[in-house]
């Protein structure tokens, strides 16, 4: 089944994990549990959630919460971007998240500090 099947057209969206599985050296398909997002950046994931650097497994789209992938209720990360000296720019997000004129975001090119930013967003929007 293909990445689109599994989810919906947005960086954000959820799905189906899709970090590879193996089994006796050769692809056994994908992990396939319920994903809330894409696999969080490698800096959140060592001081969220104390991972040493080369615990989680490549994911390319959504990801379970077991690989990587924002836990219910986290906020969702995803590339969008770059900043002004070329790093990739982070955007913090909500599940309900619908468009910038109506959701909260956070924007930075470190990742922990979007997610800081979209809390301080979330908290004035209340």
């Amino acid at each position: 089944m293909s990445a689109q099947a599994d989810a919906k057209n947005y960086a954000w969206s959820g799905g189906k994990c899709r970090v590879p599985m193996w089994m006796g050296g050769c692809p056994a398909g994908f992990c396939g549990e319920p994903a809330n997002g894409p696999q969080l950046p490698r800096e959140v994931l060592c001081r969220e959630r104390g991972w040493q650097r080369g615990d989680a497994p490549y994911c390319h789209g959504p990801c379970c919460p077991n690989h990587g992938g924002p836990k219910d209720g986290d906020p969702i990360l995803f590339q969008d971007g770059q900043t002004p000296r070329g790093y990739v720019m982070w955007c913090a997000v909500w599940s309900d998240f619908e468009n910038l004129q109506e959701s909260p975001a956070g924007f930075d090119g470190n990742a922990n500090v979007a997610i800081q930013n979209l809390r301080a967003a979330s908290a004035v929007a209340a």
